[in-house]
């Protein structure tokens, strides 16, 4: 047989596992350049890379100004070393994760193939092309996942750059680990950066010391001793840099979170079964492992990094499940088991190719010590197939994997829509605070305020006060704050709809999306709720902004007790009333009726103009200007319903002189039966 048939065979075999290397790389290509967020959080780590490169630190009490992730600092201090020279930028940060994703596909490449290049002698063995094929189908693997874990792989945020110094840190523990204590001290000190880049490393820090410890216990006191100094040194350090704030953000606060027992439980599932065939070829690869262990009494060079890389998956499995039960977790929390069993499922290859070869008889340089050479010829070829079959069950998983990476790459609308957004920031007078996207904000030449995340994180469970938050909002030091969609800081911190109103939507040209983790987009613009501004020529009639219905008639439950300053329960965000205040009649949802009476005016003045929202049906939501028993006129909402306010207008020059009144009337029952009113002024 001509000796390139065997290889020809095994590259048709990988080839859905290259297929999905491209569709990474178009992905990765087609984000790269992108200059706005592609996830909600990476113009916060832009901000912390800049207080970094500025001498602020990133560490202290929480205020209006900053308050840190809750995440160790290597990658934005990473960025912020970077960006003193190259400027800090989205692609910079984005860079430092796909240099990572390079780095972990040669990572997984020496510790697949690596043991059978060192220890076999023949260049043209099925156990060359099974270990190549390996390496393939590990990272087919997990480029395969990037759909699963929400396109996390090339963003500015450091779990890329974790995952090359877990999966870098633990292959040269189980290769150094015989070796000098210098490389021994050099693998400690990359588990320990680990840990400095998210907390979870301690984990591997741990592991890495067993795989140690099992090798070549004498060396383990080197490695205890340089991840100490590094991690309690490092962690020393920045306890007093930060007058103790360090660990109360990676840990107190981080401690505080909600931790859900039925996702930590699901998550087993959902790593073990996302990609069934991975787990199929890992449980083969024990199989044939212990077999070959327990009948030859020796592991087969080739399957030596299988013996690493299955546990290695086991703890990154137990890492993703507590990652993924822990509040405001998304998927990425399971990119190191994704990778690890990767790696695991790809070393079975070669794995399962020697194990089953020297089964069948054929020892040969593949067994680790002394072994009887093979009496037979059935050996190798059954080695062949029994991994060739598994790299095929792999591939089908691979193909039937395929995913468009289209969707996961910014339009020139969303191109267009961010640099609108941003022209829009710069063109507001006074200072903008954007709680979802910072970053936008710099690049408009404003100054930067807190994230909505560390908000979150300081909020939830076990309240911490934000310095200077509620001072800023009751002195309105902002003239716009720009939130994404109904559910932003406003929900969080109440004091900030004490404060400020929803005015009006981003046009859709301005809104942004994102592509990874939370679709939030920028949605509406909030400005500070004050008393109106009346024009020339006209006066308040009734504005609502006494916080009460005092002097008109209530009929009805609809119109509730009071005045509000936000939409009530079942009713959608309220935007561009006046000042404070407005009434609605969805007290009690849509199917509560009411009247709301004013009490009487004189007019003397030719128009009256009104702002409305809510359900347009004149015949049972409409606001009446009354003279005596008589309706001299209606109004309702334009078409279609909405709870954004539009003005309407009444000519009253015919009625000048007489008492007047107005009715706010709600006999809607369906979908949309309520009425929002506020502005009612009188011009002359």
């Amino acid at each position: 047989m001509k000796s390139w048939l065997p290889r020809l065979g095994w590259l048709i075999l990988v080839l859905p596992a290259l297929w999905q290397l491209w569709l990474l790389g178009e992905a990765i290509a087609g984000r790269y350049g992108y200059g706005y967020d592609l996830e909600w959080m990476e113009g916060g780590l832009l901000h912390h890379a800049l207080r970094i490169g500025d001498g602020d630190g990133i560490y202290g009490p929480p205020s209006v100004d900053f308050i840190p992730y809750l995440y160790t600092p290597l990658y934005p201090g990473l960025v912020a070393l970077l960006g003193a020279g190259l400027g800090i930028s989205y692609q910079l940060g984005r860079a430092i994760s796909i240099l990572s994703l390079i780095g972990i596909g040669a990572v997984a490449a020496f510790a697949i193939a690596g043991p059978t290049y060192r220890r076999s002698s023949s260049p043209a063995s099925h156990d060359r092309c099974a270990a190549w094929a390996g390496v393939a189908v590990a990272l087919g693997l997990f480029a395969a996942g990037y759909p699963w874990v929400e396109g996390w792989y090339d963003l500015v945020r450091a779990d890329s750059l974790f995952l090359f110094l877990i999966t870098i840190g633990l292959h040269t523990a189980s290769r150094w680990a015989r070796s000098g204590h210098g490389p021994v001290a050099a693998c400690a000190a990359i588990l320990a950066l680990a840990f400095f880049t998210k907390q979870t490393g301690i984990l591997y820090v741990a592991g890495g010391g067993a795989m140690i410890a099992a090798q070549a216990w004498r060396k383990a006191p080197t490695f205890a001793a340089v991840a100490g100094v590094i991690g309690l040194g490092g962690t020393w350090i920045l306890q007093l840099a930060s007058d103790g704030w360090f660990w109360i953000y990676v840990h107190d606060v981080h401690q505080a979170h909600d931790f859900n027992m039925d996702r930590f439980w699901k998550s087993f599932g959902n790593i073990l079964w996302h990609f069934p065939v991975l787990t199929i070829a890992v449980i083969a690869g024990v199989i044939a492992v212990t077999a070959c262990a327990i009948v030859r009494r020796a592991v087969p060079a080739p399957a030596q990094p299988f013996l690493i890389w299955a546990p290695i998956f086991a703890l990154s499995t137990l890492v993703g499940a507590v990652g993924w039960g822990t509040e405001f977790a998304h998927f990425n929390a399971y990119m190191p088991a994704l990778l690890h069993g990767a790696i695991a499922a790809g070393a079975a290859v070669p794995a399962v190719t020697a194990c089953v070869r020297a089964l069948a008889g054929d020892g040969g340089d593949a067994l680790v010590g002394t072994m009887p050479a093979s009496r037979v010829l059935r050996g190798p070829l059954l080695g062949a197939l029994a991994g060739a079959a598994l790299t095929a069950a792999l591939s089908v998983q691979l193909y039937r994997a395929g995913w468009n990476p289209r969707k996961y790459i910014p339009t020139a609308a969303d191109d267009a829509a961010a640099t609108a957004l941003v022209q829009h920031i710069a063109s507001i007078d006074g200072e903008v605070w954007l709680p979802s996207h910072p970053w936008y904000g710099h690049l408009a030449g404003k100054r930067m305020y807190v994230h909505r995340m560390g908000i979150k994180d300081v909020t939830v469970r076990k309240p911490r006060p934000i310095a200077g938050l509620d001072e800023a909002l009751r002195q309105h030091r902002f003239a716009a704050i720009i939130v994404d969609g109904p559910r932003d800081v406003h929900a969080e911190v109440p004091v900030v709809a004490r404060y400020y109103r929803p005015e009006t939507g981003l046009l859709r040209n301005e809104r942004p999306k994102v592509y990874t983790g939370a679709k939030v987009e920028p949605d509406f613009v909030w400005v500070p709720a004050t008393a109106p501004h009346l024009p020339e020529g006209a006066r308040a009639l009734f504005d609502f902004e006494s916080g009460n219905f005092d002097g008109w008639e209530r009929r009805g439950a609809a119109w509730g007790a009071h005045p509000e300053m936000r939409e009530v329960t079942g009713q959608g965000q309220v935007r561009g009333f006046g000042g404070r205040y407005f009434a609605t009649s969805m007290h009690g949802g849509d199917a509560a009726t009411g009247t709301l009476l004013s009490p009487p005016f004189a007019v003397d003045g030719n128009k009256i103009s009104l702002r409305l929202g809510g359900g347009s049906d004149l015949r049972a939501l409409r606001a009446e200007l009354r003279i005596g028993t008589d309706v001299a006129v209606v109004a309702t909402p334009p078409s279609p319903p909405s709870e954004l306010f539009s003005e309407v207008e009444w000519d009253v020059s015919g009625l000048r002189g007489k008492t007047a009144r107005i009715a706010l009337v709600d006999e809607g029952t369906g979908g949309w039966g309520h009425l929002n009113v506020d502005e009612i002024w009188l011009w002359q």
